[in-house]
């Protein structure tokens, strides 16, 4: 179990995921690709639709089990999304996609 790291924006959390993930070995390339490192202009909707694409959820199952302290961007939504501007639907989402991926590690991966 790690801590969650603290962040203030969305930009900040989607560095936090590249980076997380790159030292545990595992190469968010579609997550760069999607966000544009956190630089996109629609950051907000296209984050959204990350968290809200069902396919997103298999690519990141299989990631946790391989790497089971994954931080994903939904670790970060399922507590702080309302600040950066989520809506419910997809904080709920996020908070219920973070609560799979401790089913798959075993334990709660963020504290």
């Amino acid at each position: 179990m790690r801590p969650l790291p603290a962040v203030d924006t969305l930009k900040a959390a989607v560095g936090q995921v590249i980076a997380s993930n790159t030292t545990d070995g595992y190469p968010p390339t579609y997550f760069i690709r999607a966000t544009l490192r956190g630089d996109a202009p629609d950051l907000l909707a296209r984050c959204t639709a990350l968290i809200m694409k069902p396919e997103t959820l298999d690519v990141l199952t299989d990631a946790v089990q391989r790497f089971p302290t994954l931080l994903t961007l939904e670790d970060f939504v399922a507590r702080g999304g309302a600040a950066w501007g989520f809506g419910d639907d997809a904080i709920e989402q996020s908070a219920a996609r973070a609560a799979h991926f401790d089913t798959i590690a075993g334990e709660r991966r963020y504290i």
